[in-house]
């Protein structure tokens, strides 16, 4: 239990073998016990084929997705769930890279942290969260960005959060922002 309403957690494949390949910004989808398919972006290290980490917000307005993960999965529980894909890639070859995310939006971003540190690259991230307290992944986000990551904590009121319009028109020449 990351935070109050943040659960993570870690899939490994039932054989004890390699998971299939990922690249930066996947995301699986499991489908759960109340007949639902649910996409989650896999926030671990592209380069660890051991497991996938996801987080799962348990959604108040939920249609049961997110809350069956949250009471009903269980540590050792088989999950069906379908092969990676990325419909969020990471654009490698980019002079510079700025990332922006809110709240449990951090998965697929922590995962291009991982690979754009690997690569060397110069990146920023920019990550909006209501608290300290309820911020998911702050320990790995602190790891893998380092000082290159600016927190932006708004408790709930959207006036207080990431500035997109300096943040977006700051950006040097040749930069990608995801």
């Amino acid at each position: 239990q990351e935070t109050p309403d943040i659960k993570i957690m870690e899939l490994v494949s039932s054989d004890g073998g390699d998971l299939p390949a990922i690249t930066a910004g996947a995301h699986i989808d499991v489908f759960t016990g109340v007949d639902k398919q649910c996409s989650y972006s896999i926030a671990s290290d592209p380069t660890d084929r051991r497991r996938y980490v996801i987080g799962v917000l348990r959604e108040a307005e939920s249609r049961g997705g997110s809350i069956w993960m949250h009471e009903e999965v269980k540590e050792g529980d088989t999950l069906k769930v379908t092969l990676p894909i990325n419909n969020f890639p990471l654009q490698e070859d980019a002079a510079e890279h700025i990332l922006i995310a809110g709240g449990i939006g951090i998965s697929p971003v922590l995962a291009m942290g991982y690979r754009l540190r690997d690569l060397g690259a110069k990146f920023t991230l920019h990550y909006c969260t209501r608290s300290p307290e309820q911020t998911a992944f702050i320990g790995e986000v602190d790891e893998v960005f380092r000082q290159n990551v600016v927190y932006h904590h708004d408790c709930g009121d959207i006036t207080r959060g990431i500035d997109l319009n300096r943040v977006s028109s700051d950006r040097p020449e040749g930069a990608h922002l995801y």
